[in-house]
C-alpha cells in the first residue's frame, strides 16, 4: 500500500486537478502530485523526467538482481520447467 509523506507531497482531488489542470501539472513537473477520488489515492502525476529516472532505477535494479542470482547458481530454463513439473 502507497503512503506518501504528506507533508512533501501536493494533494489535488480529482475535480481540482480537472480545473486546475495547468497548476497541477506544472507542480508535477517540481514534485510528484497525488490524485485523490472519494478520499482515496487515485493517481500519482510524475513529470517525465522523474518517470524516466524510476524506469532507469528499476533496469538497473532488475539487472543486478539477475547478476546476483546467476552467481549463486539458477539451475536454468529447462531445468526449472522439469523440477516444477515433478512437484
Amino acid at each position: 500500500m502507497f503512503i506518501p509523506n504528506e507533508s512533501a507531497m501536493k494533494f489535488f482531488n480529482t475535480t481540482q486537478a480537472k480545473h486546475l489542470l495547468k497548476q497541477t501539472l506544472d507542480i508535477a513537473q517540481q514534485e510528484p502530485v497525488i490524485i485523490q477520488k472519494h478520499r482515496k489515492y487515485f493517481a500519482v502525476l510524475l513529470s517525465s523526467a522523474r518517470y524516466s529516472e524510476l524506469l532507469a532505477y528499476e533496469d538497473k535494479y532488475l539487472h543486478n538482481l539477475a547478476v546476483l542470482v546467476e552467481k549463486e547458481g539458477f539451475i536454468g530454463t529447462e531445468a526449472s520447467r522439469n523440477l516444477l513439473d515433478s512437484i
